[in-house]
């Protein structure tokens, strides 16, 4: 949770005035609403068969190319945001296909407003016998955690909203190539290679969502003459991931071999007023899977240890030296849909460090217990849905509730009314604390074409 560049360059929001504001906006929901109703007249034919023209014809069937992607805007009080992907999809023949896409993040932060239009997920996918690759700019999934992992950390972050955006939304692309092997019908084995890394972005330090740690170091480079050497956000760095996935009718098993860069710097203050940030090694040994225990409990969970991690030490918002520990991590949940269209999903967590020093941005106690909880109830053919999201850290005490009310008007068009509440507990500087007076009211459109 920390940032490394912004504190010895400050960066400059180029301000956009409101009436370009409005009209783009318009412009961009008029033209995803027009696709969104294409594909509603279009629905008739079944994704299975998209691209055929209908006729009966002798020769190879003609596979169009397929346009997908998301807009997403939320408004709050103080950081309303908008989000949106689009994706381009052809398939090759032969069991391959292309992915190319492109996004668009517009953050507004309390007066600084900031665009920014990039590549999003593209990729070339094909077979080779019982072997298929995925290349290019990905985004992938791993681990069994519903929206909290310790496992699933192969992409860097975009954290411009801090506690407020949705956990899948705010990854960040990453140059590398996923191969799988399919051994049988009970065992495959999958990797990835990243040859370079890229850093998690964060907001300005005058962002309302800005951490602590990042406050406090512009306040002593800033203010106290300190000096501050930050490693590079972007290097030539190869990284690996080692999967060995077995399947069986009750159990499913994953075995993870992670060696990471950190996504987050680690800052130091290794003498008086001389601060020190880097993206030392992750490397993690990890398990995950499923468990069917009966007909109506299947179980998810994940077991990673994490070995010499270093971390940052950040106590009463002062910045202290690095530390090394292991860590460990723990996961257990499940979810159900239960009568009368209502749907329960429960996590634990357990965080461990054993050589626990001082606390960190991240974790404040040796040990720490955490759950997060979601219920639904849907009404009016789940067109009408009542949500409550809950994060939970006991020992700590810090919370981070998210009631919220849906109105899905198609498979297109979703409007969501809700209101976000962070509690400290009895630490102001935990990770969830530090934000306890963000708590504000939301509006949020989804458009999925």
């Amino acid at each position: 949770m920390q940032i490394s560049c912004f504190l010895h360059k400050m960066r400059h929001y180029s301000l956009i005035k409101p009436d370009w504001q409005i009209v783009l906006r318009a412009v961009v929901f008029v033209l995803l609403f027009f696709a969104g109703v294409g594909q509603a007249f279009s629905a008739g034919d079944g994704w299975d068969d998209w691209g055929d023209s209908g006729a009966e014809s002798s020769g190879p069937k003609i596979k169009r190319p397929f346009i997908s992607g998301w807009w997403n805007w939320q408004y709050n009080e103080f950081s309303s945001f908008d989000q949106g992907r689009v994706n381009f999809e052809k398939e090759l023949g032969q069991g391959s296909k292309l992915i190319t896409g492109a996004r668009v993040n517009y953050y507004t932060e309390d007066n600084n407003k900031k665009w920014k239009v990039f590549p999003g997920e593209n990729y070339y996918f094909f077979k080779a016998g019982d072997l298929d690759f995925k290349m290019g700019m990905l985004i992938e999934n791993i681990g069994s955690g519903d929206k909290f992992s310790f496992i699933d950390k192969l992409n860097s972050r975009y954290f411009h909203n801090g506690l407020a955006n949705d956990y899948d939304r705010d990854k960040r692309e990453v140059a590398g190539v996923r191969a799988t092997w399919y051994i049988n019908e009970h065992f495959k084995l999958s990797g990835h290679y990243l040859p370079y890394f890229t850093a998690s972005e964060f907001p300005s330090i005058f962002s309302r969502w800005a951490y602590a740690i990042h406050k406090s170091l512009a306040n002593e480079i800033l203010f106290k003459g300190g000096v501050y050497t930050a490693a590079s956000e972007a290097d030539f760095d190869p990284q690996f991931h080692v999967e060995l996935s077995s399947t069986y009718p009750e159990l499913e098993m994953r075995f993870h071999y992670l060696r990471l860069k950190e996504r987050l710097p680690v800052i130091s203050q290794d003498k008086p007023g001389i601060f020190n940030g880097s993206y030392p090694l992750d490397e993690t040994f990890a398990v995950n899977g499923n468990l069917t225990v009966t007909k109506e409990l299947l179980l998810r969970y994940e077991l990673a240890w994490s070995r010499d991690r270093t971390w940052s030490t950040f106590e009463e918002g002062h910045i202290g030296k690095k530390f090394v520990s292991d860590h460990v991590g723990m996961l257990v949940g499940t979810d159900r849909n239960l009568p009368n269209n209502f749907y329960v999903n429960v996590q634990g967590m357990v965080s461990h460090m054993p050589d626990f020093e001082r606390t960190t941005p991240f974790q404040l106690n040796e040990t720490e217990y955490l759950s997060s909880l979601q219920l639904r109830q849907n009404f009016r053919q789940d067109r009408l849905q009542f949500e409550f999201n809950a994060l939970k850290n006991f020992t700590s005490g810090e919370f981070v509730l998210t009631p919220k009310i849906l109105l899905v008007q198609s498979d297109y068009l979703t409007f969501v009314l809700g209101f976000q509440l962070n509690g400290e507990g009895a630490e102001s500087l935990g990770p969830v604390g530090q934000f306890s007076e963000n708590n504000s009211a939301m509006f949020e459109t989804r458009v999925t074409f």
